[in-house]
């Protein structure tokens, strides 16, 4: 699956004279850190259940939840940052990308370096307390977790959740607030691993486009907004996003 250079360069030009540039990120962007991606053909839901994914039976069962999850913390947290993510901290080096709404709960984001990321749905690398709202950082926990203890609120005995968004469970509003504000300012968004299957994520591009902005779909699949699109790049987005990076600094950085 090959992107032709013309067609790379056309989106290196679009995301040049874009003024306000976002990024919104699904697993896709992550399989290159040894993550693997949920819905995909390899996906997390074709060997796990996920109706069990669910607040409701975290609260209800959590002895079993954990015991069910204990050994997919570890390469989450192990994780380091594609040349995907490399790529998307060094547009916003460049000064071109304004901010990053993802969907994933690893943190490679942050990890590479960009500093402007709204996590839709949380992150895996820190447990919050349900009771007392007391956080923790994960990392000193998972020795213990791999050996099916659970882990424990420190102040109040109640058994910790990760802050990773499950089904049934709210979207934080204000990180859902900020990526509907970034969506509506701008001009150009891309739209990077991600099958667009879970709102409201979903709905953010639709909404960037009825507002005018550009789409630039980036994903090995089809996806529900390839028809809205302005370009569409069929394939890895470790081997695609670099190569943007590259034409932009060789051929337009005195457009920068």
């Amino acid at each position: 699956m090959t992107v032709s250079f013309e067609l790379i360069k056309e989106v290196s030009k679009t995301l040049v004279c874009s003024k306000y540039l976002v990024a919104l990120t699904g697993s896709g962007i992550s399989v290159g850190a040894g993550i693997p991606t949920f819905r995909g053909p390899d996906g997390l839901w074709l060997r796990l259940d996920p109706n069990k994914f669910t607040l409701s039976y975290f609260l209800e069962k959590p002895y079993e939840w954990w015991n069910m999850i204990k050994d997919l913390m570890e390469p989450f947290l192990k994780a380091k940052p594609t040349p995907s993510h490399r790529a998307l901290m060094e547009l916003e080096r460049l000064g071109l990308l304004k901010g990053i709404i993802t969907q994933n709960i690893d943190e490679l984001h942050q990890k590479a370096g960009s500093s402007n990321v709204v996590e839709l749905h949380g992150n895996i690398s820190r447990l919050k307390c349900p009771i007392c709202k007391a956080e923790y950082n994960a990392k000193p926990f998972i020795s213990k977790i791999k050996k099916g203890i659970i882990p424990a609120c420190e102040n109040c005995g109640s058994i910790l959740k990760p802050t990773a968004v499950l089904f049934d469970e709210p979207i934080p509003k204000d990180a859902y607030m900020k990526a509907l504000q970034l969506s509506l300012n701008a001009d150009t968004m891309l739209v990077i691993g991600t099958s667009l299957a879970v709102e409201p994520a979903a709905s953010l591009p639709i909404k960037a486009f009825e507002r005018g902005s550009k789409l630039i779909v980036i994903n090995i699949l089809e996806t529900p907004i390839d028809d809205l699109a302005y370009h569409i790049l069929r394939g890895p987005t470790d081997e695609i996003l670099p190569k943007i990076v590259k034409i932009i600094k060789t051929h337009y950085k005195n457009h920068i």
